[in-house]
């Protein structure tokens, strides 16, 4: 589920549907986004949705192995990611988060770890690797980002949440 205070709508992710349904917050349906398949706007299993700050909608199409991106009134924007065993690919992503630089943030439960990519979808960082030590993920879920930007990662198998901080770069100091 997804929420845009400022337009008002939520956004529920239905994946046995392969779409996107649209709600006011007085819970009247506006409108559908995608159907099933493998072209741009359609999904195959969608999982999870994330909305940016300005309002554009991240869709975890898992089936498809991507993520799709819409304008908050769900016209397609952009798509990046594939199905592989690669970094920036996708074997069993599982959801997806955005942190207050909009970063995209994407779990894989086949390579137990999360990804990062930038706003157009270029890999940034991938984080975590199969095992229960700390900083390991088995079967990662879910995963959430709070305003201060730590992450939580669902580590199902180890029974867990693991929490990483995102550190921003830091401008100089410049004496005076």
């Amino acid at each position: 589920i997804g929420l845009n205070e400022a337009l008002k709508r939520l956004y529920v992710v239905d994946r046995e549907k392969h779409r996107v349904v649209v709600f006011g917050l007085d819970g009247t349906r506006l409108s559908e986004i995608g159907e099933r398949g493998t072209a741009d706007g359609k999904f195959n299993i969608p999982l999870d949705i994330a909305i940016g700050a300005d309002g554009k909608l991240y869709v975890l199409d898992a089936g498809n192995f991507r993520v799709q991106i819409f304008t908050p009134e769900g016209v397609f924007v952009s798509k990046f990611g594939s199905v592989g065993d690669r970094i920036g690919m996708f074997a069993n992503p599982k959801a997806i988060a955005l942190d207050s630089d909009g970063h995209i943030y994407v779990t894989d439960a086949a390579f137990s770890n999360f990804q990062i990519f930038d706003a157009e979808g270029n890999v940034l960082l991938f984080v975590g690797q199969l095992g229960s030590k700390p900083g390991n993920l088995h079967l990662p879920a879910g995963i959430s980002i709070d305003e201060k930007d730590r992450i939580y990662v669902a580590d199902q198998l180890n029974g867990r949440i693991q929490v990483f901080e995102y550190l921003k770069e830091q401008q100089p100091v410049r004496p005076q």
